[in-house]
């Protein structure tokens, strides 16, 4: 991988939820896909004597989904960012972390806050669920 951002996108991708879904970055779209879109933040944690560095790359998993008055639909969009965010959990207990570049090493890939709708268009509708990558960078 030559940035993390697209370690990032392969390591999602390899979620049996994203299986046949689209994964755009920054590019959600007018039709139902995901996007990582990255967020703004300190990436710098810890910085260590040695001159490593404890970093984080934070981003939101964003999706466009039906939406409409039934509840069923709804219900079942929430649903997919838990069985999401429990993903991740499980790939973090498996040390089952994104491959990172040359000089990086993923170290916790997690969800910090639960999946929520976000914006609504007509019968479609926005959710994310903001993530983060906790790595630790080698001088």
């Amino acid at each position: 991988m030559d940035n993390i951002i697209a370690s990032i996108r392969e390591h999602i991708m390899k979620c049996p939820l994203m299986e046949n879904e689209r994964v755009n970055v920054d590019y959600v779209g007018t039709d139902m896909s995901y996007s990582i879109d990255p967020l703004p933040c300190d990436p710098v944690i810890q910085r260590y004597t040695d001159g490593g560095v404890k970093k984080q790359f934070q981003f939101a998993l964003t999706s466009n989904e039906a939406y409409d008055e039934d509840a069923r639909v709804n219900i079942e969009n929430s649903g997919f960012y838990e069985a999401f965010e429990d993903w991740l959990e499980k790939q973090n207990l498996k040390d089952d972390l994104p491959d990172l570049p040359k000089g990086k090493t993923a170290v916790v890939f997690e969800t910090l806050n639960k999946g929520y709708l976000y914006d609504t268009d007509g019968n479609l509708a926005r959710y994310r669920v903001e993530c983060r990558l906790i790595y630790t960078q080698e001088v």
